[in-house]
């Protein structure tokens, strides 16, 4: 009992710390879990869902902003009117967020917003020791173990919290809502999940002592993964001699190898550095494995050269570069530098994100130079592309040919507006590319079709009651089910194939329901049901669509059936017989 009180008391004394350091940054929390709350409550067609996922996007942003700031105030113990300015500022850059994205948001966007939000949460972790001041690798190390107790936790309170949910509904007949136990999870998430994680933060001018190193971590880094390391060592250097032998250049696969390779290396010498004085042996490891990574490394960027100058740079490759310089330069700091280089390390960490998603040098720009260029030298080799730019059509090129053109094509124009394409003319798109290259895109099939251009609709009262309102049948289908003739009443049938839904008497047709067509009136009135009655009032038929999704096939908002293109639906049909 004693040990349960002090553990109650610890995890209290958290939760206060938080609250008392860290208000600003709690308040976005609070603000996010409202927010989350709301858009998981939304239906799936509301149109406030993208101004809520906005809103969702801009407040997690937030988070590092003010968890940032706040630490930056302590770290210069800055006081007064530029303490205010410091909070004011964390707060307005973030809401000015909001005003950058865009309406559509494409995937493009999905990682330059992760990789901000990775930018400010690495600056959240590098302020308490920026700058001159060593122990960055043990206290992020720290922070780690504070995570995943963070989510044990968490983890732990959400079980129970669940058992008790369930246990009442089963118990007790109360029937919750559906979205009861992601309300719980978010709750928990953020009102006990964050507020522990910044209470487990160390006080200002706390110092972590190498002998506070966890035994987990220790174990693990010294004794399972430098081993570990050493014998890959081993392995890739036993095959570049292969290599050397075969007079063959490494292939494609060496890359993955080799990136993963240093990659964990860096991350591991990174943690384990701080341990060279309690660790005699590391010291002298460090001489030696950090030389011996050279070579792997020179070969990876051998790899990389012949793929890009073959092919072009790619978003992939691009990244995998970057991967590479920074695990080269921050490994030869960690050589050269004897002082702490966990700092320096980081801040190239972030720089290496930031040039990699914003700015002239991303990835995403020189992707789009690069294969507009391999394209550019395709179309003058086949005397498709005149002096001044302009394409020319030329149909009789071989077929290896337009396989090459229409994979480039096809890449450029997936990934970018066609105005962004200099080569390309203003209208050009897959459907029309004969017109201006004198064949069709190879392989093309609905590419200019965005996920953005799809509907759908999903009740989130799968449970909910029906009123029958006097229906004598009610049927459950899905677009691909199939219903073989079956008997309503002597001489009655009722029949499905993949499209249709028919009635009849006698082999006489009463009534045929294209529920595809159905599917997109009821998504455009609104979720209303379907009512459709056979020409002589013998049959009435209710449709209540539970599940929607499909294309939109319009330019602009959908306002009639055709605008829709219904590829899946769920549907109740009550059936009425009129006498």
């Amino acid at each position: 009992m004693k040990k349960l009180r002090e553990t109650m008391r610890f995890i209290l004394d958290k939760l206060k710390r938080s609250g008392e350091r860290f208000p600003l940054t709690l308040a976005m929390t609070f603000l996010l879990m409202i927010v989350t709350i709301v858009l998981v409550h939304l239906d799936y067609n509301s149109q406030q869902q993208d101004l809520y996922q906005k809103l969702a996007l801009t407040l997690a942003l937030g988070l590092p902003m003010t968890g940032a700031g706040k630490l930056l105030i302590e770290r210069y113990k800055i006081d007064g009117i530029k303490k205010y300015g410091v909070h004011v500022s964390a707060v307005v850059l973030t809401l000015l967020y909001f005003l950058t994205i865009p309406e559509v948001m494409t995937p493009y966007f999905a990682m330059r917003y992760m990789a901000l939000w990775a930018i400010l949460f690495m600056a959240f972790l590098v302020v308490p020791y920026f700058y001159e001041r060593e122990g960055l690798s043990r206290y992020i190390l720290h922070l780690v173990g504070r995570f995943f107790l963070t989510v044990l936790y968490a983890g732990v309170i959400m079980g129970g919290v669940s058992m008790i949910i369930f246990s009442i509904d089963q118990l007790f007949g109360v029937h919750w809502w559906d979205e009861i136990y992601m309300d719980a999870f978010i709750l928990i998430a953020g009102a006990f999940g964050v507020t522990y994680f910044l209470g487990s933060i160390p006080e200002m001018g706390s110092e972590l002592p190498t002998e506070g190193f966890s035994k987990v971590f220790k174990g693990l880094f010294l004794y399972i993964l430098l081993p570990i390391l050493s014998v890959y060592t081993v392995i890739l250097y036993a095959y570049f001699v292969k290599v050397l032998f075969n007079f063959k250049l490494p292939d494609g696969v060496i890359g993955n190898l080799v990136l993963w390779y240093a990659l964990v290396s860096i991350i591991t010498l990174f943690f384990v550095r701080d341990l060279r004085i309690e660790v005699p042996w590391l010291s002298k490891f460090f001489k030696i494995y950090i030389p011996l990574m050279s070579i792997p490394l020179v070969m990876l960027f051998i790899s990389l050269f012949i793929r890009i100058n073959g092919f072009g740079i790619t978003m992939p490759r691009y990244f995998v570069v970057t991967l590479a310089v920074f695990s080269s330069v921050t490994a030869a700091l960690m050589w050269l530098v004897k002082k702490d280089t966990a700092v320096i390390s980081m801040i190239l960490l972030i720089t290496f994100i930031a040039i990699a998603f914003f700015g002239p040098l991303s990835g995403y720009s020189l992707t789009l130079t690069s294969q507009t260029h391999q394209l550019e030298r395709l179309l003058i080799a086949n005397e498709m592309l005149s002096s001044d730019g302009q394409l020319k059509p030329n149909a009789e090129i071989s077929k290896e040919s337009q396989s090459d053109i229409s994979e480039k094509i096809t890449f450029l124009i997936d990934a970018y507006a066609v105005d962004q394409i200099k080569v390309l003319p203003e209208g050009f798109s897959g459907d029309n590319a004969k017109q201006y290259l004198g064949f069709d895109l190879l392989y093309y099939w609905n590419r200019n079709q965005s996920v953005f251009e799809r509907f759908n609709y999903f009740t989130k009262m799968q449970t909910e009651l029906i009123a029958l309102d006097g229906a004598d049948y009610m049927l459950n289908v899905r677009q691909y089910d199939v219903l073989e003739k079956t008997l309503l009443t002597k001489g009655l049938s009722i029949e499905k194939n993949l499209e249709e839904l028919t009635i009849k008497e006698n082999d006489v047709t009463l009534l045929t329901v294209d529920l595809s067509s159905s599917a997109a009136a009821f998504y455009l009135d609104q979720n209303q049901p379907q009512i459709i009655t056979s020409e002589d009032q013998s049959v009435k038929l209710k449709l209540v669509y539970t599940n929607i999704d499909g294309q939109i096939t319009s330019d602009q908002a959908p306002t009639k059936v055709d605008d829709l293109k219904v590829e899946y639906y769920d549907v109740r049909i009550l059936i009425d017989l009129i006498p």
